[in-house]
């Protein structure tokens, strides 16, 4: 009994923790629809954005149900709740496994050539006030890079070139004496003429490519501890569905 009883309260903690989780996705996933100063914006920029911020908010909300029948179930000792609680949890490990081994399988199949043709179709420059040009402009400062593949990307037929004629790439390529946009250029003509240490030649997809290779332990490990809880919780759901009468 006094193993049972345990068992119980473990259940019941986990899936308050569970119930929690959602709760905070839940947040997070209507702060991104309701638009907190201006943040729509960027959400609006992409749909796939958008529907990422509606598919957190499902995520959310499943979450919180599960939590709260898996709580609801412990507490009343209602076999029917625990086996549907079973079942409901076995789907999600499933779904995840398999979504983790697809990630796994064809992450490395991702080709730069579509974010190219949006960064020569849509960038602007460095005074560009749209929210695209905006975010590649405080990406390549942030993480020292320079287009998609390299500072050609901004070359003959791109949109850059049509604004700013004359002008082989932007000075967010420019290397600097600061952090982020703060920090001045360390010299605007010694990076036109592309003198080493004073432009990113490396492209933004590969230093993507090698920060994902250096910390995708991060993620596997998270995602092996998610997996590792709900098997705990099936096997948990699973004995005190046989101990309750």
């Amino acid at each position: 009994m006094g193993v049972l009883s345990c068992m119980k309260y473990l259940m019941f903690i986990f899936n308050v923790l569970v119930f929690a989780g959602g709760i905070c996705l839940v947040g997070v996933g209507v702060w991104v629809a309701v638009d907190p100063d201006g943040f729509q914006d960027i959400v609006a920029a992409k749909p796939v954005l958008s529907a990422g911020a509606y598919l957190l908010l499902a995520v959310g909300i499943a979450l919180s149900l599960l939590g709260f029948l898996g709580c609801f179930g412990a507490l009343r000792r209602s076999r029917p709740l625990l086996l549907l609680f079973f079942i409901l949890v076995s789907l999600v490990f499933v779904t995840q496994l398999v979504g983790a081994v697809l990630f796994l399988a064809h992450w490395k199949q991702i080709r730069p050539e579509l974010f190219l043709s949006e960064l020569r179709r849509n960038y602007c420059g460095d005074e560009g006030a749209e929210v695209f040009s905006v975010a590649w402009n405080t990406l390549m400062v942030t993480f020292s890079c320079c287009g998609v593949l390299g500072p050609e990307d901004f070359g003959n037929g791109s949109r850059f070139q049509e604004l700013h004629p004359g002008t082989p790439w932007p000075r967010a390529c420019c290397a600097r004496d600061g952090l982020l946009q703060a920090g001045e250029l360390l010299g605007w003509e010694q990076c036109q003429e592309r003198s080493p240490g004073y432009i990113h030649e490396q492209g933004c997809f590969p230093t993507f490519g090698r920060t994902l290779q250096d910390y995708i332990s991060v993620p596997g490990t998270c995602s092996l501890a998610v997996l590792g809880i709900e098997i705990f919780a099936m096997f948990f759901a699973f004995c005190l569905y046989y101990n309750f009468d």
